[in-house]
């Protein structure tokens, strides 16, 4: 009976064994609050989706920020992190395809952008390997961009020249210069201390970031920029070695919750908390002006020539940017949402 009894346990302390062995988790290096909405409505529910796929084998964990947010590349390709999120434009350079999904006027939601942005980087941007050293989980395009400042209200295009306004880096910047804007380049996470501070006047920012970053006291006028004066996109990337350490059954899990499903996740939070922003504002008081005819027209006069510009740094890379714009667009266009 002893005997049995020990092998009995032997058994169970092996199974658990090899249930432990076979469990991964994946720390994702944060740099996000935990009540924001990239991190609540995007990251956790991909990353349960990844433990349903996998049928538990493969958690993720969420830990503070191991550095500053432009940062995250190299802390995940250097093993630091095993997974992150960022933002292109924090590291333009690095990107130079991503410019031409960022351009002014493309779309008025997150979802189709997104699913269109995954969609023209499989076909026509991975081969520039610009995620060399890291695993590509999957990428999405946030809400159209838009124009906030705290006292002075933009009627016009003319009124946003010699105006302070926080930006990110890539179109932002170029577009900000042509329109007599001084940009302040700040990572999302920074702005609400410019603003409190006064270096600022203003944010370009997509409408739910004025809540999420808890700016909403600091800023009363809107411009809103019809299709959007840009979207950043943003990416999550994951260790190679701790992708190549899972199974190939976990592999597909992984790949099953990420890429285009990740996408249309991403899209949809963006598009539901930047309507619930527009409310909010109205219900404020804030001053709401939407950008007429004739200045999307100089809008998108601007982005014709900043595209033509990226055209031509794609020819050099071996990239057809006008063929990928129109899929892109055409892509938009097939899943635009109402």
């Amino acid at each position: 009976m002893i005997k049995k009894t020990i092998f009995a346990a032997g058994l169970l302390i092996a199974a658990m064994s090899t249930v432990h062995a076979q469990t991964t988790t994946i720390r994702f290096s944060n740099w996000l609050p935990p009540t924001h909405p990239i991190t609540t409505d995007i990251l956790k529910p991909w990353a349960a989706n990844i433990e349903k796929e996998t049928e538990g084998r493969v958690k993720v964990q969420f830990l503070p920020a191991l550095g500053k947010p432009p940062a995250h590349f190299d802390l995940v390709r250097n093993g630091v992190a095993d997974a992150a999120m960022s933002v292109h434009a924090y590291t333009a350079d690095r990107f130079p395809a991503e410019y031409g999904m960022t351009l002014p006027g493309y779309a008025d939601d997150a979802t189709s952008a997104s699913i269109a942005y995954w969609r023209t980087y499989k076909k026509f941007f991975e081969k520039l390997n610009s995620f060399e050293g890291v695993h590509l989980v999957g990428v999405w395009a946030h809400g159209p961009g838009h124009f906030f400042t705290r006292n002075k209200p933009i009627e016009k295009l003319a009124d946003l020249n010699g105006l302070r306004l926080r930006a990110t880096g890539g179109i932002v910047q170029d577009i900000s210069s042509r329109l007599g804007v001084v940009p302040q380049f700040a990572s999302a996470s920074e702005a609400y201390e410019l603003l409190s501070r006064g270096v600022v006047d203003g944010v370009m920012f997509n409408a739910d970031s004025v809540y999420s970053f808890k700016m909403n006291s600091l800023l009363n006028n809107a411009y809103r920029v019809p299709g959007g004066l840009y979207r950043d996109t943003h990416y999550v990337i994951m260790n190679p070695k701790v992708y190549a350490s899972l199974s190939d059954k976990d592999k597909a899990g992984v790949d099953k919750a990420s890429g285009e499903a990740l996408a249309k996740l991403a899209g949809q939070a963006w598009d539901k908390v930047d309507n619930d922003a527009w409310a909010k504002m109205k219900a404020a008081g804030y001053t709401i002006k939407v950008a007429d005819d004739k200045a999307v027209q100089e809008l998108a006069k601007q982005g014709e020539e900043l595209k033509k510009a990226w055209v031509a740094r794609m020819a050099k890379l071996g990239v057809d940017g006008e063929a990928a714009l129109a899929y892109y667009k055409s892509e938009i266009a097939a899943n635009k949402q109402d």
